[in-house]
């Protein structure tokens, strides 16, 4: 099957769709940055093998995970089993795992769909790779698969989430007694895929009643300066465009955990607009020109990061340096005004920058002492 034949399937049943295209010139890199962006109407096709017997296509959110036991329940089966990538590779040599499209009949297979997925006003899949996207709306999807196929099962996230670190460490043991705490999200980051903050979410609602999630909107325009060579307000822009995308596409999860913990969000956009900012910030410059150790360890750590995308010989290195440096104090200071309001309790997928650290164990006395206060709570993300 090809991409052209999907096509003439859609046209032939009338159906209005678009399709996303990307060149070959596009890296494997940029197609899963795309993919991470895209919400819970982004569908994919699970094969499972019933009774050791057939196989069968179920339908269901990508970043949500069938759980078997359900499923079974649902096709009224004791026999359940999902099959590997290598099986599904035997079976379509000529399709990516994982973007097989939807429809059963192209290869004589039954498929099974989620109920939930009713509730979406549009549904998007990858067709044979990740170089294609089809999107419709899901009335129109609904033309085109078995109404009496769809079925009750519970979900799951695809990623088990625990502590990796607590700093400082002698906080670990006091998490308890916090109810608030704060997600900082990075737009355009593999670590908060839709998939990955259902994860992250579940976990959060099940240590507090309230999170606050902040969006890193206006301060990815540093990145966006970085990584795309747009100008100030180019970057400015598409990450404001960037925020409000994200947050769209994250409030059917944030709104399936509101009964246990309250999520609101915030954008580092209205906090950098405070009489606090500034005036942190301003403190916070002043540090970098005085302290030594202080401007030693903020450009250790941002080289540390820059590092990890860039060759020390690539041009524009050093510029790269200092516009990370900018992006670190910006993003203190936005720390500072959370904790101001009594939000101490950072949450955030992967290790700390050192700078972080040394802060949060006093090492600097002449930091606003409101960033003192943080406790960091480093979580490890595990495919299940």
């Amino acid at each position: 099957m090809s991409i052209e034949q999907l096509q003439e399937f859609l046209n032939f049943h009338k159906i209005k769709y678009k399709t996303i295209h990307y060149s070959p010139a596009h890296t494997s890199q940029e197609l899963t940055i795309y993919k991470h962006t895209l919400g819970i109407d982004l569908i994919e096709s699970v094969l499972v093998e019933i009774d050791g017997q057939k196989i069968a296509v179920i339908l269901l959110p990508a970043s949500l995970q069938a759980n078997v036991g359900s499923l079974q329940a649902a096709l009224d089966t004791n026999k359940v089993r999902l099959l590997q990538q290598e099986e599904f590779e035997h079976l379509f040599p000529y399709c990516e795992f994982g973007t097989l499209p939807p429809f059963g009949e192209f290869y004589n297979m039954e498929v099974f769909w989620w109920q939930d997925l009713a509730k979406n006003q549009e549904v998007a899949f990858y067709a044979y790779s990740y170089a294609h996207l089809v999107r419709m709306k899901y009335a129109d999807f609904e033309k085109l698969i078995n109404p009496h196929k769809g079925i009750v099962f519970l979900t799951r996230p695809k990623y088990r989430v625990e502590i990796a670190a607590v700093i400082p460490q002698f906080a670990r043991h006091k998490l308890d007694i916090y109810e608030h705490c704060f997600l900082g999200i990075s737009l355009e980051s593999e670590n908060f895929s839709i998939a990955r903050l259902i994860g992250m979410t579940d976990w959060i609602s099940k240590h507090f009643k309230k999170c606050t999630v902040l969006i890193g909107d206006s301060i990815h325009r540093i990145t966006l300066q970085i990584n795309q060579g747009l100008n100030e307000k180019q970057s400015l822009n598409k990450g404001l465009f960037l925020g409000r995308e994200y947050v769209y596409n994250a409030n059917y999860v944030f709104g399936n955990y509101n009964v246990s913990c309250l999520f609101n969000v915030i954008f580092c956009s209205e906090i950098q607009k405070s009489e606090d900012y500034f005036k942190y910030y301003e403190q916070l410059q002043n540090i970098l020109r005085q302290n030594d150790n202080f401007a030693n360890s903020v450009k250790f750590s941002v080289k540390e990061f820059v590092l990890r995308h860039f060759e020390k010989n690539t041009e524009n290195f050093d510029s790269y340096i200092e516009l990370s440096s900018r992006y670190l104090l910006e993003e203190l200071a936005i720390f500072a005004c959370l904790v101001k309001d009594d939000l101490s309790i950072m949450i955030y997928p992967g290790s700390l920058l050192k700078i972080l650290e040394e802060i949060a164990e006093g090492h600097y006395s002449d930091v606003p002492d409101s960033l003192k206060k943080i406790v960091h709570v480093s979580l490890h993300l595990k495919r299940r």
